[in-house]
């Protein structure tokens, strides 16, 4: 690990003394805009912000596009990244050759969610419009042929209960954004509508519409899915590059995403929680298939036997020549393969790790308490949450200098996670605050000892600062006790160790409203 950390500390040098010199080198990032175009650019442009802040050199810009436009900018090689929805992108993939780097995850309601679906609604005053069956004669109103969520979805739906949308429905597509056809159904200008799943509570939370004014036809009830849809769920929308881009500035894209914090004022404008690795598109290459969508629209006659036939002599020489090469290749192939995987978990280990200490970073912590909380709630365990802020580590680093702060930074780090069980899970939270993740304790007497074991081994003395000392003060947050979610889980620890700072530090102290108030 550390040799693969200094090739890539080397490697961000030389392309960022690159990126560094002359005017800004501009990429520009083509979205499906599902919604208003304006829109699209003030929801997506401050992740472009964010990005470019992490390559020196760089200015990255929103493209919103619809379907057919995107065909042009891309047929003219005017686009280095993209995000849309899945279906698109398989298009581009299959088209121009576009590659996934990593995919949106969301948050509503508390749940982390990376998939969508298709909504079949109606005003909720409609007793004519209940079921599925029930849309034939009606007026449905869509946004475009094209559109996956908004159209292509609905339609695969309706066909599974026996209706051809183009002839037993009359659907009027009214185009971008997606709202248009929420207001056409709220209006009375069409029976029913088909939208992307989330577009309903978008639009109520803006205050456009309200919720109890409509229905959702054929309710999927999916426990960790917090939005109303009609429709099987897919992948959430990938972040994709174009073949011209280099894989030094890919490399440097993922590394930005990944590590994009989900409070981060980008992630907010553009209502996501995170960016993940990329995930699999299988059921959406399946749905394809289904509908007969490019590239899956042709189908292909085959017939094992003939071809046997007709190739018999082509075949047994291709069979002979592969048979001598394979022997050559095998030991090869088994070599790079190792290579890879050695090479891949590497890379996945530097995506939730922090790369000085080692320790799980805030994305794999966010992981594993949001597991923590449902195992908790199963079997009524007892979950506790610290906040751990280092007294006196500043004056280390301003008189030391930072190579003796971050010698400080791994031995505290390893001291930590030697203190606390096998169970428990000691994570970097950035700078010189960690957080300890105490899974299933009992609260009186166990929490107090491995507080204490902490506070102490943090407080040992220092071999590579033999002058100076640092100590530990620590805020708990007791899942079921003063929260019931992480994000006030996290709040309260954090409020509780300021007050164990403010008290002189070198303690821990256990959140309560009345003490933190």
């Amino acid at each position: 690990m550390p040799r693969l950390l200094s090739i890539l500390g080397i490697l961000w040098m030389l392309s960022g003394a690159a990126f560094a010199q002359g005017d800004p080198h501009v990429y520009r990032v083509g979205v499906t805009a599902f919604r208003d175009k304006s829109a699209t650019i003030k929801e997506w442009q401050p992740t472009m912000d964010f990005i470019a802040t992490q390559i020196a050199g760089s200015r990255f810009e929103v493209v919103p596009l619809n379907l057919p436009e995107f065909e042009t900018e891309l047929g003219n090689k005017r686009l280095d990244f993209l995000i849309t929805n899945p279906l698109h992108y398989i298009i581009f993939e299959s088209k121009y050759g576009a590659s996934r780097v990593a995919t949106l995850v969301k948050s509503e309601n508390g749940k982390i969610v990376n998939q969508f679906g298709g909504v079949v609604f109606a005003r909720s005053d409609r007793p004519d419009v209940v079921e599925l069956p029930q849309l034939r004669g009606k007026r449905v109103a869509a946004t475009d042929k094209t559109s996956f969520a908004a159209y292509l979805v609905q339609s695969d739906l309706l066909k599974e209960h026996g209706m051809d949308p183009e002839k037993d429905l009359s659907i009027s597509f009214l185009g971008f954004p997606q709202d248009l056809s929420v207001l056409a159904v709220l209006e009375g200008r069409a029976d029913a509508g088909f939208v992307r799943s989330g577009l309903l509570e978008s639009m109520a939370r803006e205050g456009k519409i309200r919720l109890e004014d409509f229905k959702v036809l054929h309710v999927q009830h999916t426990d960790d899915f917090p939005f109303m849809v009609s429709s099987n769920l897919f992948p959430e929308w990938p972040f994709a590059a174009v073949p011209h881009v280099s894989m030094d500035v890919r490399n440097r894209v993922v590394a930005a995403l990944l590590l994009m914090p989900p409070e981060a004022p980008a992630a907010k404008a553009g209502r996501y929680y995170r960016w993940s690795t990329p995930v699999e598109y299988l059921t959406v290459h399946r749905f394809m298939q289904r509908m007969r969508i490019y590239p899956f629209d042709q189908e292909q006659e085959f017939n094992l036997s003939e071809t046997i036939q007709h190739y018999a002599l082509q075949l047994a020489i291709l069979a002979f020549a592969v048979a001598g090469v394979v022997s050559i290749q095998y030991a090869r192939a088994r070599n790079l393969n190792a290579q890879l995987w050695q090479s891949r978990q590497e890379l996945r280990n530097l995506a939730h790790h922090d790369a000085l200490t080692g320790l799980p970073n805030r994305n794999l912590m966010d992981d594993r308490l949001d597991r923590l909380i449902l195992q908790a709630q199963r079997s009524d365990a007892r979950v506790a949450v610290c906040m751990l802020d280092l007294d006196r580590f500043k004056p280390i680093n301003d008189r030391l200098g930072h190579a003796v702060g971050d010698q400080v930074l791994m031995t505290v780090a390893q001291r930590i996670a030697q203190a606390v069980r096998a169970a428990d899970t000691v994570a970097r939270f950035g700078g010189d605050e960690f957080v300890i993740l105490i899974n299933e304790i009992e609260v009186d007497h166990a929490l107090p000892d491995l507080l204490n074991r902490v506070i102490a081994a943090v407080g040992a003395p220092l071999a590579c600062a033999e002058s100076e000392q640092v100590q530990a003060s620590i805020g708990v947050s007791i899942l079921g006790v003063d929260a019931d979610d992480a994000k006030t889980l996290m709040r309260h620890a954090d409020e509780a160790m300021y007050h164990a700072k403010a008290a002189g530090g070198n303690r821990y102290l256990v959140y309560h409203a009345s003490a933190t108030a």
